[in-house]
């Protein structure tokens, strides 16, 4: 809606910033933050084909460079690139470049049934995953069905975000996406 324009935003591991761009309509400065730089060089480019004026930075998402700056924070698509342990200090990350006041969006699930083809399919693939990375490095982390409530809601909460969830906004095969939003209070 038109009262979100000139929010300052934040895209955290934005890769080749598509989110970054459908999100810059909202945002009078927009960054995206990323560990790769040739990601970020594919987002500039792209950015710069679509007219727009949009900041790019490498670093590391557990901890990023800025205090008190955005007004909401989204990410999309990169959580399987954040190990469990790792998920307090990518919050914490978060909830520190976030004004008071700010928020972090985003979407996630809980988890799909143990019978199901989903989690099989998922937790078969992760552990692919963990076999090769125990023999080759330099480790590429990518996993399945991370970043899910309710846990994710507990670390949230523990930084100090108010959360909310929005179900049932989507159907079919997205039917158990839930936007969440966390509010760093202030």
């Amino acid at each position: 809606s038109d009262d979100n324009a000139g929010l300052v935003g934040l895209d955290v591991c934005c890769g080749t910033g598509a989110a970054t761009r459908a999100i810059a309509p909202w945002c009078s400065e927009l960054v995206g933050i990323d560990r790769s730089q040739g990601m970020l060089d594919e987002a500039q480019r792209r950015a710069e084909d679509a007219g727009l004026a949009i900041e790019f930075v490498q670093g590391d998402a557990l901890d990023m460079p800025w205090e008190n700056r955005f007004d909401i924070a989204v990410s999309f698509g990169a959580f399987g690139h954040i190990v469990p342990e790792d998920e307090p200090a990518f919050v914490a990350s978060i909830h520190k470049a976030l004004k008071p006041g700010g928020r972090f969006v985003f979407v996630t699930s809980t988890m799909p049934p143990v019978t199901s083809v989903k989690w099989l399919a998922s937790r078969g693939f992760n552990a692919v995953m963990r076999a090769r990375n125990a023999l080759i490095k330099p480790e590429f982390i990518m996993y399945y069905l991370t970043f899910l409530l309710p846990q994710i809601r507990g670390a949230l909460e523990q930084q100090g975000f108010r959360v909310q969830l929005h179900r049932g906004r989507y159907e079919g095969r997205f039917r158990r996406a839930v936007i969440v939003e966390a509010v760093r209070p202030g």
